[in-house]
This record gives C-alpha cells, sequence and structure tokens, in this order.
C-alpha cells in the first residue's frame, strides 16, 4: 500500500499480509507542508493485484480500509449423452448455490454440448457451489455427473416400453397348452409365454425395452415350441400383435376292397369323398 499526499504518490509504502493481520501504518508523517503551510491531505492506494477488485473507504482520521474483491470467473462445460433413442432437444440449467442464473438448450445442432461462459466464481469471497439439472424428459431417466473443472455430462436413459400380444389358433382339433419364445434382433430372450384353452389362447410379453443401447428399435418376434403332428405359421408384428396358426398334419389311410355277387366286372372307379363332397 502506497502512501499518497494531496494526490500524489510518495516513496511510502507498508506491506500488509497474513502476519500483520492485514493491518498497517504510516507514521510520523508532517501534518503541515512545508511551503505554504497548508494542512497535507493523506490518501492511500494499493498496487494493482490480479483477479481482484479495489475499493478504499475512510479518511485520515478514521483510517482506510481497502477491500479486495476477488472477479475471478469460470467457464463451465455441459454435454449431453444418450442411451436409447435420441430426443430432439434437452434443456439444462445452472445453477450456483442453489439459485439458477443461466440455461442452454442442447441438440444435434450444436452437437449435444455448450459451454457457459464468463460466470462469477465466488459470491461474498466464498466458492459459488455449481450444479446442473435438465428439464424433466417424457419416456427418460437423466442422471447428472462430473465438476466445474472436468465439466458436466446429463445422461439420459430412453424409458419407453412396449407389449407383444399373441394369439393362438388352431386348424384341426386343439393340443397343448403350449410354449412361446420371445426373440429379440432373432435371439431368444429367455422369456416364454404359455398359451392355454383356459387363457383363450391369447397372452403377451409386458414391460420390453423398445430401444437398445445405440438408439435403435428392438425388433422383438416369437416362436414356438414344436407341436406334434402340426405345423406352425406366425403372422403379425410388434404393433398389431402375432398370431401363431397351427395346422393339424395327422394322415389317415382309407383301405377299400371291392366284392362281387354275380360274374365280376370291371375295372371299376372309386371315389374319394370327404365329408360328403368329392375330392
Amino acid at each position: 500500500v502506497k502512501l499518497v499526499a494531496d494526490g500524489k504518490e510518495t516513496d511510502k509504502q507498508i506491506t500488509l499480509n497474513e502476519v500483520s493481520q492485514w493491518k498497517g501504518e504510516f507514521k510520523d508523517l508532517p501534518k503541515y507542508d512545508d511551503k505554504d503551510g497548508h494542512e497535507i491531505v493523506y490518501t492511500v492506494k494499493e498496487e494493482t493485484i490480479g483477479g481482484y477488485l479495489t475499493t478504499i473507504a475512510g479518511s485520515m482520521e478514521a483510517g482506510f480500509t481497502i477491500t479486495n474483491t476477488i472477479t475471478e470467473k469460470i467457464s463451465i462445460s455441459v454435454t449431453k449423452a444418450w442411451i436409447g433413442k435420441k430426443g430432439k432437444s434437452a434443456t439444462v440449467n445452472l445453477y450456483a448455490n442453489g439459485k439458477k442464473i443461466d440455461s442452454a438448450v442442447l441438440s444435434e445442432a450444436n452437437d449435444w454440448k455448450h459451454e457457459f461462459k464468463n460466470i462469477e466464481k465466488y459470491e461474498n469471497g466464498k466458492k459459488r457451489e455449481f450444479t446442473i439439472k435438465e428439464e424433466p424428459m417424457a419416456n427418460y431417466d437423466s442422471t447428472v455427473t462430473g465438476d466445474t473443472d472436468t465439466g458436466f455430462t446429463v445422461t439420459n436413459k430412453n424409458t419407453e416400453k412396449v407389449k407383444v400380444p399373441v394369439e393362438k389358433t388352431w386348424v384341426g382339433p386343439k393340443a397343448g397348452p403350449i410354449t412361446v419364445h420371445l426373440l429379440a434382433d432373432g435371439t431368444d430372450t429367455g422369456k416364454t409365454l404359455t398359451l392355454n384353452e383356459a387363457g383363450n389362447w391369447k397372452g403377451g410379453f409386458d414391460g420390453l425395452r423398445k430401444y437398445k443401447t445405440d438408439g435403435t428399435e428392438i425388433v422383438y418376434t416369437v416362436k414356438e415350441d414344436d407341436v406334434a403332428n402340426y405345423t406352425n405359421a406366425i403372422t403379425g408384428d410388434i404393433a398389431s400383435g402375432f398370431t401363431i396358426t397351427n395346422t393339424n398334419t395327422e394322415k389317415v389311410n382309407v383301405p377299400v376292397a371291392k366284392k362281387w355277387i354275380g360274374p365280376k366286372a370291371g375295372p371299376v372307379t372309386v371315389r374319394l369323398l370327404a365329408d360328403g363332397a368329392d375330392t
């Protein structure tokens, strides 16, 4: 701290520090100017300290107080990550000591990144605590990781679910019960469903993830355990549901013998009828 006399800096200075409890005093100063006798007005001036704003209050009589307020500013980065299908955009809010101070919209256009700039690091001389919160998004769970030094990452996990309805129809006598397996992208998931007469040959797989971690939609299909003497055909999709049709393949033989009363004639042609209709 330098001494100023009548607005002019003198060669007198003192150093304030922790040891001196940030206090000092200029002593034994001339009260009057030795040329014209006027009373000298003393003030003080502090050498500039980087990153601080300096204010000086007080007077010769009361003493001077020099207050240094830190002005350090920082930038805080935030990045959006997705597990499952990406949304169109996401709004993230920056909080300092629990109070919202800024917000940003992340999207494909800005590569899902943003940097909050020129943020005051301190408040009343104390470090501010910064947090990031995302505005809620339907069908997504949100988690925030990171800090002001490394940057924040907001990860959204898609929570959309689908149901796969399954119905069984029979061509021929009904058999069963039957077991249906669920496949995801052609791979057996280990989930099974039992269809029977009691359930009216209907059922479904519930609470299935709609998207993979890379954001592509999972393609669900079904397959049936083989049923003896039946072939099966599967139609439908996830949206409309699957129908498994089992057709009976059992075979029978119809033996025919020809007998004559009187002299034999022939040859003769025998026709096969099914339910009364000529086959």
